[in-house]
């Protein structure tokens, strides 16, 4: 008991630690040393993306925050000048538009496989129900058993646990495609200083 007061008060304590902007947003401060390494070279359709890499480092930071929690993202890169801006902004929102429909499409599949999953556990309980009313043999009563069961486990662990980490996974990529962007324009004025 006293291991899981303790555990509590930790977790607590980490999720406290989280600085918030001026509208109750989660800030996240991302220091970027190169700014060739956040956008990927490759793009259709002139919608630019972050790289897979930059989304790793977003997708494992943002899991510290509940899925629903308002974001600030602030780039911190001197490199990035007022024209970059919207490009980054832009390559981010599209990384996560993309995320967010491919959670979308998981959902709605999951969401098919429950519906078969509960018309074959309603037929293979039918058909238990019939082989025990007519006492067949008990071999077979034992394979209809453990075939309806098995359907019906599907079922429940479809509806009950895939479902909720896609919803989770669905969230938390429609909280970072929705999160507000900017850029710390002091570093960059300093750069821009430095280097003339």
């Amino acid at each position: 008991m006293l291991n899981f007061l303790r555990y509590y008060k930790e977790k607590k304590l980490i999720g406290g630690d989280v600085r918030q902007d001026e509208k109750g947003r989660a800030l996240i401060e991302i220091e970027i040393k190169d700014k060739s390494e956040v956008l990927s070279p490759f793009y259709a359709q002139d919608k630019e993306t972050i790289n897979n890499e930059f989304a790793n480092f977003l997708d494992n930071f943002s899991k510290s925050f509940p899925p629903r929690q308002e974001l600030h993202l602030s780039f911190n890169c001197p490199e990035v000048k007022p024209e970059d801006e919207e490009v980054f902004s832009r390559a981010v929102k599209n990384y996560y538009l993309n995320s967010t429909i491919e959670a979308e499409r998981k959902l709605a599949n999951n969401t098919k496989l429950i519906l078969v999953m509960i018309l074959f556990s309603l037929i293979s309980l039918t058909a238990l129900f019939l082989v025990h009313h007519f006492g067949a043999f008990w071999l077979i009563e034992e394979v209809f058993d453990i075939i309806a069961w098995v359907f019906v486990w599907e079922a429940v662990d479809s509806f009950d646990f895939q479902r909720s980490l896609l919803r989770y996974e669905r969230q938390r990529n429609l909280s970072l495609y929705n999160s507000h962007i900017s850029f710390n324009s002091e570093t960059r004025a300093t750069y821009e200083k430095s280097s003339v």
